[in-house]
């Protein structure tokens, strides 16, 4: 009986290092995923070379995309749209309403009222302020829209060149 015991220890002593799994290492400690290693235990080198070439790219791409965005962003910045309110505009001889300059970031830079808007037929013979108000809320989604579609051109454009699908997907 002993001897089947110890053959039985021996045994189970063997499947357990068999089922262990040797994680390898670089020279520097640093644990290699599995996947990488071939069948000797060894780093694979042709796919660590692929992987590496692949991460490479990846990182140039990033960098292009980066510096890409940067460019166009800072032509947005130096761009400018006018939104105009309807008010205003020729009618009635009240000049020339409000006008809101956007640059392309859809930042409002100023906000500009033509006096003779300011003055209307009514007896106080100037416009009243829900009339402004309503003005220059007209001129403000006004270029916000005439930025953001600029924006979205300029954009399309970028997504385009990098090969990105557009919103959507599509």
């Amino acid at each position: 009986m002993p001897f089947s015991s110890s053959i039985h220890l021996l045994g189970t002593k063997h499947r357990h290092e068999a089922n262990t799994i040797r994680k390898e290492q670089t020279p520097e400690g640093v644990e290699i995923p599995r996947e990488l290693t071939s069948g000797r235990g060894k780093p694979d080198e042709e796919e660590l070379m692929h992987r590496t070439v692949k991460m490479i790219e990846n990182h140039r791409r990033s960098q292009e995309a980066a510096e890409r965005t940067a460019t166009i962003m800072e032509e947005l910045s130096t761009s400018f749209v006018t939104g105009k309110s309807k008010a205003g505009s020729g009618a009635m001889g009240l000049g020339s309403g409000v006008k809101v300059i956007f640059d392309g970031t859809s930042r409002p830079i100023s906000v500009e009222v033509d006096p003779n808007f300011l003055f209307s037929s009514s007896e106080s013979g100037v416009i009243s302020v829900e009339e402004l108000n309503a003005a220059i809320t007209e001129a403000m989604l006004d270029g916000y829209q005439q930025s953001g579609k600029l924006m979205g051109e300029k954009m399309k454009t970028l997504y385009e060149q990098l090969g990105l699908p557009r919103e959507g997907g599509k």
